[in-house]
Formats: structure tokens, C-alpha cells, sequence
């Protein structure tokens, strides 16, 4: 299935919320860890997971210390490779994974520097209430722990899981132009009443704003992993051109915090907030 403009959509909805919270709210930590082997995703790749997730991988993010190379135990002494070589095949950030095409077998063999994001962020289909997380390890954990990687399809929180509720195109002009209307629900959910107010303000504070266009241009390969070229959010809106250049109008932007649900049956010390966003762009969709 060819990519369509809802896809088209959301996909760069995601990636701007994405940017705009770790850039605006600066809500990453540079930190570094061993990374432990997982299950494997694909044949013949290994995967070595960090026990954090998700990791930074726009380069346009102020100070946030995005991954590239890893470190490997080699002789009793780490050596630091870059993708391409030793047998690094790439490196997942969205999954905190590096995968390799030979398996390195021991313990803390393999490690890397690199900036955690305070709020991941997820595509979803989910009901609210179905929306299902377990609680991430902490870079200052408040109890004793044994840290171990994550695996590849593990949700983590604090997220921000972006859904599609609803699209209707209406006449606009004559000879075929509409009016597309998208609505998209961000669910957030925090570790705090701090986080959650600072996230919802970044994300209110979009409110007629442009999101560009760009999922096209995403240097990454066929499963989302960085495999030597970088990506630079800020950098790929000023390439953009012709429609992409306008993309999706932000209408407006309401935010309704604490909702209802019984979300204290999941975890105790989540705050929560429903986050809409009504898109809109005038377009030939017919053509």
C-alpha cells in the first residue's frame, strides 16, 4: 500500500511533536549504559538493547548527545565503532537497540553514550484505556535493581501515545478543492504533575502552527534504524519544498487534564492528559 495523506499526516505529526518537546522542553538526559542482548527481531541480526528507551535521534535537539557509534569490548579494552564496521549493522533509537550481523557473547561487551528522552513517543491505534504501559528504569533509580535490556516491542512511559480520531474532507471552492479536516488525540502520560503540565504547555503552544511534510526524506533504513547518515528534523523542514513546505495547518489545540479513567488500576503515580489537535489543509483530494 502506497503511503496516503493520512499517513502522511500523523507520521509528521509524530516527529514534530517529537522534536518540539525534547528541543522546547529540553526533555532528554544524556547518559550512557551496557547494552544486554534481546530477542532477535529479524534473522541473521542480533540485538544488544539499552535497559533505557527511547533515545534521542535528531540532531537538531540542543546539547542532547545523539548515539553514532558504539563501544565494544575488545581485548579487555573497549574500542569504539561506527556503523558499518565490527559488524555493527545499526543502530535502533526508537528501540534503544544496536543490532549486529555476528553475536558478541559475554557480559557488558558492548556500550554507548547517548541522550534519553523524558517522554517517548508512539503511533497508536488503541482505545485510551487500552493503551497499556509498564514503568521505565530510572537513570537515579529510588530502589535497588538489576538492569537488563529492554525488549525491541516494550512501551515504556512517560509517553505520549498519537492517535487519528477522526478526517473529513468538505467542498472549499469550486473545481474540486476541499477542506481537510484531521483531528488527532495526543494521550500523555507522565511520572509527575511537574512533567505534565510542562508537556502540555510546549504542545498548547503549537496552536497555529504548520506541521511540514517530510516523512519522505528520513535518512533511516527500512526498519526505522540509523545506519551512518544522520537525521536533522530542523534541517529536513528547511529542504522541504512545493507541498510539503505548507503541510498541515495546527487549528487549534485543547488540552483536558487528569480524564477520566480508571488509569490508577495501572500504575498509581501516572498523570494524565488528553492533548487534540484539529489539523487542517485545503487540497485537490481527488486528483
Amino acid at each position: 500500500m502506497k503511503i496516503q495523506y493520512e499517513n502522511r499526516v500523523m507520521s509528521s505529526l509524530l516527529l514534530y511533536i517529537d522534536h518540539f518537546v525534547c528541543e522546547k522542553g529540553e526533555a532528554f538526559t544524556n547518559s550512557n549504559s551496557y547494552f544486554y542482548e534481546t530477542n532477535q527481531t529479524y534473522s541473521n541480526l542480533f540485538n544488544y538493547s539499552s535497559p533505557y528507551k527511547q533515545l534521542v535521534a535528531d540532531d537538531s535537539v540542543s546539547n542532547a548527545n545523539v548515539m553514532k557509534t558504539v563501544y565494544i569490548d575488545s581485548g579487555g579494552s573497549f574500542k569504539e565503532f561506527q556503523v558499518g564496521s565490527s559488524g555493527v549493522s545499526a543502530i535502533d533509537h526508537t528501540d534503544a537497540l544496536v543490532q549486529t550481523t555476528v553475536q558478541i557473547t559475554g557480559s557488558n561487551r558492548i556500550s554507548g553514550n547517548f541522550a534519553v528522552k523524558e517522554f517517548n513517543t508512539y503511533l497508536t491505534n488503541k482505545a485510551e484505556e487500552k493503551i497499556l504501559f509498564e514503568t521505565k528504569y530510572q537513570l537515579k533509580p529510588k530502589t535497588p535493581q538489576t538492569l537488563s535490556g529492554l525488549p525491541p516491542d516494550t512501551e515504556t512511559y512517560p509517553a505520549i501515545f498519537l492517535k487519528n480520531m477522526s478526517a473529513e474532507n468538505t467542498p472549499g471552492a469550486y473545481g474540486g478543492l476541499d477542506l481537510s479536516n484531521i483531528t488527532a488525540r495526543a494521550v500523555v502520560l507522565a511520572d509527575s504533575a511537574y512533567n505534565l503540565d510542562a508537556v502540555c504547555s510546549i504542545l498548547a503552544d503549537r496552536n497555529k502552527t504548520v506541521v511540514t511534510f517530510i516523512e519522505q526524506s528520513l535518512p533511516f533504513n527500512a526498519v526505522g534504524a540509523y545506519t551512518g547518515q544522520a537525521y536533522n528534523y530542523t534541517g529536513l523542514v528547511d529542504a522541504a519544498t512545493g507541498e510539503a513546505k505548507t503541510g498541515i495547518f495546527i487549528d487549534n489545540v485543547s488540552v483536558s487534564k487528569n480524564v477520566a479513567g480508571d488509569y490508577s488500576s495501572l500504575n498509581p503515580n501516572v498523570y494524565t492528559a488528553f492533548i487534540d489537535f484539529e489539523l487542517n489543509q485545503f487540497r485537490f483530494p481527488r486528483k
